[in-house]
């Protein structure tokens, strides 16, 4: 997966959550935080497809694979891998 669209994940995700530089906390647990909730897992999902293209489906979401940065990044870089297949 390209750099561009692990930078572009984290800056949507820092958009969405309000912080930046989660890169440097990849295991942090965005819900517990009070950084992610079910309106910021819309705003991910429409910024995603926005910008990325991926048309993601909130049934289609594990709520534990976003939890925290890493898991979210690499879920959303297989989905967009499986889409440029």
């Amino acid at each position: 997966m390209s750099l561009d669209v692990r930078a572009s994940i984290f800056r949507i995700l820092g958009d969405v959550t309000g912080l930046s530089g989660l890169e440097a906390e990849p295991d942090l647990d965005l819900f517990e935080a009070g950084l992610l909730d079910s309106l910021g897992l819309v705003s991910l999902i429409l910024a995603f497809d926005d910008e990325l293209g991926l048309s993601i489906a909130p049934s289609d979401l594990d709520k534990k694979a976003w939890a925290t940065p890493r898991s979210l990044v690499a879920d959303v870089e297989r989905r967009a891998r499986a889409v440029a297949r």
